[in-house]
């Protein structure tokens, strides 16, 4: 009697500590709806039927150029020498330098057309020191019109309109064309590149005279920007080193076709750590100096004139500010 018992107990135990299946129901089976909106739907399982997040349509981004700010100004504090794009004049034009206010806006709608383009205006104020130098007589002044459109990235193409006053151009317009407002108008296309992550930057600009000085003239410059040459608790300094060469073609005078100048320049941007100045701030101070030589145009300028107003060779000291908005 104890062996049936102890032997019917010892098959019981198994069967209690497990779980029994459940009973099937009879009749039809009824599905409820699942709302996917639920996360605890799912029969138990809070992410079994949970719904995806749900898909946001972005609204469509307006192309802009590589520069956010909509406005530049920069005062040219003092530089030792005048010169066009690395152009020096004599004493005879410009004795004791040259300082100069200058800027650009870019206008709100930076999608013209649906097409991604810019408009900016520009504008230049100059006074060249000297009181015997013949540009010293009245300032030298620059307005300006561009449309422009970031092609690749950090890479821009405008194309502009410059109305010019006084200033190098003026007097080749009075004194080698006998325009007697001293004014030149250019239409001008430029690329211009600057990848502030890599370093490097440059341009490359044609031009055409359309009044005063007609003909053409070609620009261009490469450089590349060292940081944190000088890197103390408070601030520190970049270096800026750049190269460029200028041209022309019949457009200071008839038959002066060739090279106006090479340049070198080396520029020591201010910085702080605070990001006040330099950089990502929007105040910036910049020191430079530049060496530049006369091409073969500056012989045939000065007979175009019956005189001498190019220097052959000049070292430039400079220092500017900026403020971008």
């Amino acid at each position: 009697m104890k062996k049936s018992l102890f032997l019917i107990g010892s098959l019981a135990l198994p069967a209690l500590g497990t779980e029994m299946p459940p009973m099937i129901p009879d009749g039809p089976v009824t599905y409820e709806d699942v709302t996917y909106e639920d996360p605890m739907a799912g029969f138990g399982d809070p992410y079994a039927f949970a719904a995806p997040a749900p898909t946001t349509v972005a609204a469509p981004i307006t192309p802009a150029s590589s520069g956010n700010e909509k406005a530049f100004i920069k005062l040219g504090l003092y530089e030792s020498n005048y010169q066009v794009r690395g152009m020096g004049v004599t004493d005879r034009l410009a004795s004791n330098g040259y300082t100069s206010l200058s800027g650009y806006y870019v206008l709100p709608n930076r999608n013209l057309l649906n097409a991604g383009i810019y408009q900016k205006v520009s504008g230049n104020v100059g006074v060249v020191w000297g009181a015997t130098a013949e540009l010293a007589d009245t300032p030298v002044l620059n307005a300006g019109y561009a449309l422009g459109k970031e092609i690749f990235p950090n890479l821009t193409l405008e194309l502009g309109y410059t109305i010019r006053h006084g200033g190098l151009e003026g007097f080749m317009s009075r004194y080698a064309n006998s325009c007697p407002h001293r004014l030149a108008q250019d239409l001008t296309v430029t690329l211009a590149f600057n990848d502030h992550q890599k370093g490097f930057f440059g341009s490359a600009q044609w031009g055409i005279g359309i009044q005063g000085l007609t003909g053409h003239y070609f620009d261009a410059e490469l450089g590349y920007r060292f940081t944190d040459i000088v890197n103390t608790a408070r601030w520190g300094l970049d270096l800026e080193v750049s190269a460029g060469w200028s041209g022309s073609f019949s457009y200071w005078a008839n038959n002066v076709k060739g090279t106006d100048a090479g340049r070198l320049r080396i520029a020591a941007p201010l910085f702080t750590h605070g990001g006040g100045i330099g950089r990502d701030g929007r105040t910036h101070i910049t020191p430079w100096m530049q060496l530049s030589a006369a091409g073969n145009n500056s012989g045939k300028i000065d007979r175009a004139v019956g005189g001498a107003p190019i220097d052959h060779f000049q070292v430039t000291f400079g220092i500017e500010m900026g403020w971008k908005f």
